[in-house]
């Protein structure tokens, strides 16, 4: 008999100090057919305590990560990432309204980033996320089990 349960499921944090851009990104993601209600977030350390209380092996997180916030802001969310990295998987989303070229280079240091996205969220931006390698299987789940019973 197969366990169900939260096995292979992706949970969507959003994690930004502004309540209307939160909305907004909250929004974006259901108008582009993410099924996953996102958690709210308004700082780095209430993203991180989220994550520490949730942690497990089986478990896989989709941050959609701001970089400037009090209290913890995006880049030392990223640093207690990597200095402590949890047992889940970690997919990151930087999302910002910077220019800055740096911000852009920098979040490539970090493995868990996979995309950087100009605030505020689009929906190109959240199909090419959908589209990625570690986080595609999530969004191409029915597609796979419909070809599966086809053949």
């Amino acid at each position: 008999m197969l366990k169900s349960g939260n096995a292979g499921q992706l949970e969507v944090l959003v994690v930004d100090d502004d309540k209307v851009v939160t909305l907004l990104h909250k929004n974006s993601l259901k108008s582009s057919h993410i099924e996953h209600p996102p958690v709210l977030c308004y700082n780095g350390k209430e993203a991180l305590d989220y994550l520490q209380k949730n942690d497990r092996s089986d478990k896989h997180f989709l941050i959609f990560l701001d970089l400037n916030m009090p209290v913890l802001d995006g880049w030392k969310f990223l640093n207690k990432l990597k200095k402590n990295p949890p047992q889940a998987q970690v997919y990151i989303v930087v999302v910002t309204s910077s220019i800055n070229q740096q911000d852009y280079l920098k979040a490539q240091t970090y493995d868990q980033v996979i995309q950087f996205c100009r605030k505020p969220l689009s929906s190109q931006c959240i199909l090419k996320i959908k589209k990625l390698e570690p986080v595609r299987q999530f969004f191409l789940r029915g597609v796979e089990e419909t070809k599966e019973t086809e053949k």
